[in-house]
């Protein structure tokens, strides 16, 4: 009989626990479950924050796997009727198995969605027509979750992969190349890994599906498509006509192998990328190469399997090849660096000196002045939300002989124009300053058109006119948040217009309001205020997808210093402006959406919120305090669509 209501649902699930514990015990206190240890009796779980699944037995009938898996929840209680779960089955074939120089793969064994609840938190799969190679390394990889129990309680995602030997015993051999601690780096923990698929958010999961058995000959297999897709070396699009370009995870890993391939103890082949060179893998980088298409010189040609590619690509080698820049740019990124000190002069104007460091010790600006190839001072007054606009702002940079011309008492020094302070907030100046050396080889060297351009660590000064306390700004974000995506040496904006800004202790994101200022940047139609820039840029890669990736809180109160910020542009190119909640809403929410209520987002605003959207910058300026948004907005870290009357 199907039971609807909730709490009869509850009990038959009770009941079933008892009668498992009760049927189970003896006189001698033994579970009457060989080599299982059992569950305790108890109630089932209610709620399910955190499902844990764990495969506790493998054993065969007839020669078919029947594989037992324990649910519980983050309270360790046994969770009970688990809908549509599935385990597949993979075996693994050692390296060079089939040919020389193949680097070690899954193979598809089946996979099973036939099972039996226990109603004690176990479920025992059961399979037909599986033909496993006993000697093989066996993989169960386990799919629950991202649903609800029967009686509506919801059930977060979970996969496990586990392996055994064909015996049903621990693994003696499995390949653990990278895991999915490295992709939560950047991509989002608890959310599929990609828009392609829905339904996977682990890892393990892709590497087993995405196998050279099931994909031979074409780029989905998993060493292949996990290189194409983060960098430019290819273009393709998926079935729901998502075009991939790589573009932008190449610009965030910046080709570092070690982004991704991080060392291990956990991962007993973390080296492979370096131990083991295939063209599955080198050509998804390097010129179309897959199949035995040219990968980088003509001599690939003739090379039809991987065979004799260890031969002569060995691990220092490959590591050089693709480490070698990465780890020259970081010796001189930890070697050098730099501090900044701020004067206001009577006329308002302000006087920054930079400082330059050697392993944390002052040096003269002139000892290493050929190897300075920038120096940019960008300034702007009031942190909390600056006053001078985009091309408003105070910003100089030097080059060449400028910076020679620059150096006073061993300093690089550089006086703004006159600042327009005033009380409060603005009475504090921030300028922002970077520094950009030529390097060889990990070695300052003389600038030339074939040195390195590596930007140091930034830094940000802060000086106040009046002598008051400094003014700072509401910082919602951590700037570990940022490297633990970005890296410690990524160069922001090290290009032909900036000498590069690498975050560290002595600059915070938000400092970027100093150029990233509310009326935008250089174009009115790209949201360039910092308080929209980074939505709208991580929002469009697929990838950020929840708040607490990067906020440690929302600082809601900041908006009560905030004005208009620019969100667009009219047909003939003049600027558009919000009020800041509302500009806030839209970088992530398109305005035109429609609501549950069947009004659009920005109707909700206007109407009932009170805020503005896309109107001039004085209405927008006047509209900042009378947005009541946060009346019944509690937007929450882990949630920030919290509604409470």
């Amino acid at each position: 009989m199907m039971t609807n209501n909730k709490m009869q649902w509850r009990l038959t699930a009770c009941a079933a626990i008892m009668a498992t514990a009760l049927v189970g015990c003896g006189d001698d206190g033994n579970d009457g479950n060989d080599g299982d240890p059992g569950r305790p009796g108890g109630n089932p779980a209610e709620t399910i924050a955190q499902l844990n699944l764990e495969v506790t037995k493998v054993e065969y009938v007839d020669g078919q796997p029947q594989v037992t898996v324990l649910a519980t929840n983050e309270e360790d209680e046994s969770v009970v009727g688990l809908q549509s779960m599935e385990v597949k089955n993979f075996q693994l074939y050692p390296q060079g198995f089939f040919q020389a120089g193949d680097s070690a793969r899954w193979a598809s064994a089946g996979s099973s969605k036939v099972y039996e609840d226990h109603g004690n938190g176990y479920y025992t799969f059961s399979f037909e027509g599986i033909e496993q190679n006993s000697d093989l390394t066996q993989r169960y990889n386990v799919l629950a979750g991202n649903n609800t129990l029967p009686d509506g309680t919801p059930v977060p995602r979970n996969e496990i992969s586990e392996d055994f030997d064909g015996q049903g015993n621990d693994a003696l051999y499995t390949k653990d190349v990278i895991s999915h601690d490295a992709c939560t780096a950047c991509h989002v923990e608890g959310e599929p890994l990609t828009t392609r698929h829905s339904s996977y958010f682990e890892a393990e999961t892709c590497i087993n599906c995405h196998n050279e058995d099931r994909m031979t000959g074409k780029r989905a297999s998993f060493q292949h498509l996990v290189h194409t897709i983060h960098n430019t070396a290819a273009t393709f699009t998926d079935k729901n006509d998502r075009e991939y370009t790589g573009q932008a995870a190449e610009a965030l890993l910046q080709n570092n192998c070690q982004a991704c391939h991080v060392a291990s103890e956990e991962l007993a082949e973390w080296g492979n990328w370096t131990r083991v060179p295939t063209k599955e893998t080198c050509s998804a980088c390097h010129n179309n190469g897959y199949d035995g298409k040219d990968v980088v010189h003509l001599r690939h040609l003739a090379e039809q399997d991987n065979s004799s590619c260890a031969a002569c690509h060995n691990p220092t080698q490959i590591e050089s090849i693709h480490m070698k820049s990465h780890q020259d740019e970081a010796t001189v990124v930890e070697q050098f660096g730099m501090t900044a000190t701020s004067v206001v002069n009577a006329d308002n104007s302000v006087t920054i000196s930079v400082n330059l460091t050697e392993n944390g010790q002052p040096i003269d600006a002139g000892s290493v002045v050929n190897s300075l190839d920038m120096v940019e001072y960008v300034s702007n007054v009031g942190p909390k939300f600056p006053v001078l606009g985009y091309y408003s702002k105070d910003s100089k940079a030097f080059h060449g002989e400028e910076i020679a011309a620059a150096i006073e008492g061993g300093s690089v020094v550089y006086t703004t124009k006159a600042l327009p302070f005033a009380e409060g907030d603005a009475d504090t100046a921030l300028t922002m300053v970077g520094v950009r050396v030529c390097a060889e080889n990990g070695v300052l060297a003389e600038c030339s058109d074939n040195a390195d351009k590596i930007a140091l660590d930034a830094y940000t000064s802060f000086v106040s006119k009046s002598g008051a306390a400094l003014s700072e700004r509401h910082n919602s974000l951590d700037n570990a948040s940022c490297l633990g995506c970005h890296g410690e040496t990524f160069q922001l904006h090290n290009g032909s217009h900036h000498a590069g800004f690498v975050l560290n202790d002595n600059i915070k994101v938000g400092d970027c309001a100093a150029c990233h200022t509310p009326e935008g940047t250089y174009a009115p139609t790209n949201m360039g205020a910092i308080e929209l820039k980074l939505h709208k840029v991580h929002g469009e890669q697929w990838i950020v997808a929840d708040c607490a990736q990067c906020h440690t809180d929302f600082e809601v109160g900041s908006f009560n210093v905030k004005g208009a910020l620019n969100t667009g542009a009219a047909e003939d190119g003049t600027a558009l402006y919000s009020t800041p909640r509302a500009a806030t809403c839209i970088s992530c929410h398109n305005p035109a959406d429609t609501l549950a209520g069947g009004e659009t987002l920005q109707q909700h605003i206007v109407n009932v919120g009170g805020g503005l959207v896309d109107v001039p910058r004085d209405q927008a300026d006047a509209g900042a305090q009378v947005e009541t948004c946060f009346y019944c907005h509690k937007p929450e870290l882990n949630n920030h669509t919290v509604v409470s009357f």
